[in-house]
């Protein structure tokens, strides 16, 4: 089942709108196709930001990797191998 689709009016400089027609003919699609791509990935890089951050979050909330107080160890202790 193919996806709903609107119609949108955008209100771009001419010079982008040639320039779009320009990339679109060389590259064998619309302005729409490639107005389309560009928020695709847009909005992946988005959720995929969204997705590292939670990822982020939930290993702050976690707290540290270890339960040991790093003011009682000792300088020695740290350098030795």
């Amino acid at each position: 089942m193919a996806a709903r689709t609107k119609n949108l009016t955008l209100h771009l400089p001419e010079d982008l709108i040639r320039d779009t027609k320009i990339y679109a003919a060389h590259h064998d699609t619309t302005i729409n196709g490639v107005v389309k791509e560009l928020l695709e990935e847009k909005l992946a890089g988005r959720d995929q930001y969204g997705a590292a951050m939670d990822r982020l979050i939930e290993a702050m909330e976690q707290g540290p990797y270890t339960s040991v107080d790093p003011g009682s160890i000792r300088r020695e202790e740290i350098y030795e191998r």
